[in-house]
């Protein structure tokens, strides 16, 4: 029987856990800025057919579905001096902040030769993030001492990427804004923002020197080259066989398509149904991201007296709720109404997010008692492509609905564009991610894990 190392039963330092909580303000600003402002930077300011662009998406991130099984099994059998995690932390940054600043700085040219550039940026943007998310998410087990201590991590994680939705999604349109808008203004963020990316990770980089050293399960061996090669997808189809794993990951799915959907759409939304401006964008996210900042210690009290399953199924719903409202707005409709739907959205998406954080490594300890073995990593990039995955079906989703209804392409928001298209804008930010919301709930009854469960498979 598998029991748990004693160097995981320590409280790690509080500097230990925050600095490795940090990264997530990077992740969560670049995952922000791309998953807003990518498909209608393609469609608007470098010409691509609004359905091709939502495809291109679609393909990077379905290569994410080969690549980060790799990425994690290779992370798990890594003995490096630095640890087995760290030096990908590294390469990770800077391939990720150079990627980001390179898609909104990339040559605007005419025909084929857009699409096939945007393609390639965009897969080393997904290989980057790859190497740098995969490993990270994968280094909670080795930190977090308890089944609760897991929350108190993840609460700072939390933190840490509800403010880096702040950066992505309020300083995005601010520094494109100040920048003078237009083509130049997306370049200029483009590179700030991956800059900065970069630098917040180095934090995470140079903290994760002084975590503590544990003693990890042993990694299944392979015995010949086709068996290494296979390894990682068949780690990972053992690791899906982890019912509670497997629950979570089908939950994080429907939940990262409603965000995605939703972003998707925002710079439309905006635009063409609200008549508002980039400015306006970063007003809805700024009363978002701080409501959901301010939220995080009153879910820990709610998580710790009804359960992290309970909660979630309850914040799902009230999360899909706030979401249909945006499709009964009117023109006219009072102003309150928009800060009191982003307070409200922004409270309940955070509470999905801690819950879903928080079951994570849960299920990786699950699968360690139960199997014997340290699989973190292939769980971790299992994970990630599922949020590879989810972050594509929105763009996908809306780029077929803006092609289907006759989007007209143009930098110009004060161009009318046809009343079919801001039909569908206006599902896409309602309709489309509450019935997601709603394909959630039934997963989640289905959920069982338990500290009492993880408690007695311990003992």
């Amino acid at each position: 029987m598998s029991t748990v190392p004693a160097a995981l039963l320590s409280k790690p330092k509080l500097s230990s856990e925050l600095a490795w909580a940090s990264g997530s303000f990077a992740t969560g600003a670049l995952f922000n800025g791309m998953a807003l402002f990518a498909l209608f930077f393609m469609t608007n300011f470098l010409g691509i057919a609004p359905a091709l662009a939502g495809t291109i998406i679609l393909v990077t991130r379905i290569y994410d579905g080969i690549i980060d099984p790799v990425i994690g099994a290779v992370s798990d059998r890594t003995n490096h001096r630095w640890g087995p995690r760290r030096i990908y932390l590294l390469i990770g940054a800077i391939g990720m902040g150079a990627s980001f600043a390179f898609f909104f700085n990339q040559p605007v040219i005419d025909g084929v030769s857009t699409a096939i550039m945007t393609t390639l940026i965009l897969l080393l943007y997904s290989t980057a993030y790859s190497v740098f998310t995969i490993p990270y998410l994968a280094m909670p087990p080795e930190m977090a001492p308890s089944y609760d201590g897991r929350t108190r991590l993840m609460s700072f994680r939390v933190f840490f990427l509800m403010a880096g939705v702040i950066g992505g999604s309020v300083g995005a349109p601010i520094l494109i804004k100040i920048s003078g808008g237009d083509l130049a203004g997306y370049q200029s963020m483009g590179a700030i923002l991956g800059f900065f990316a970069f630098l917040l990770c180095l934090i995470v980089f140079f903290g994760a020197a002084y975590l503590p050293k544990v003693e990890r399960p042993p990694v299944a061996k392979s015995d010949s080259l086709i068996q290494l090669l296979a390894s990682p997808f068949v780690d990972c189809a053992k690791v899906f066989g982890n019912a509670p794993f497997r629950i979570l990951t089908l939950v994080k799915l429907c939940q990262l398509a409603v965000l995605s959907t939703v972003l998707a759409c925002t710079p439309y939304f905006f635009g063409f149904v609200l008549n508002m401006g980039q400015e306006q964008i970063g007003q809805y996210f700024l009363f978002f991201g701080l409501s959901g900042i301010l939220s995080v210690p009153l879910f820990r009290g709610v998580i710790s007296k009804f359960g992290k399953r309970n909660s979630y199924i309850i914040l799902i719903i009230l999360y899909g709720l706030g979401l249909a409202s945006w499709y009964l707005w009117v023109p006219g409709e009072a102003e309150y109404l928009f800060t009191v739907r982003a307070i409200f959205i922004g409270v309940c998406s955070t509470g999905t997010l801690l819950c879903a954080l928080a079951m994570l490594p849960d299920t990786m300890e699950y699968d360690r008692l139960q199997s014997g073995e340290s699989r973190e990593g292939v769980m971790s990039g299992v994970f990630t492509f599922v949020e590879n995955v989810a972050g594509a079906l929105g763009p996908f989703i809306v780029g077929l609905l803006l092609q289907a209804n006759g989007l007209i392409q143009t930098r110009d928001m004060t161009v009318k564009q046809p009343e079919s298209v801001l039909n569908a804008v206006q599902m896409g930010v309602s309709i489309v991610p509450a019935l997601f919301c709603l394909l959630a709930i039934p997963l989640l009854w289905a959920y069982r894990l338990d500290a009492k469960q993880l408690d007695k498979m311990r003992n």
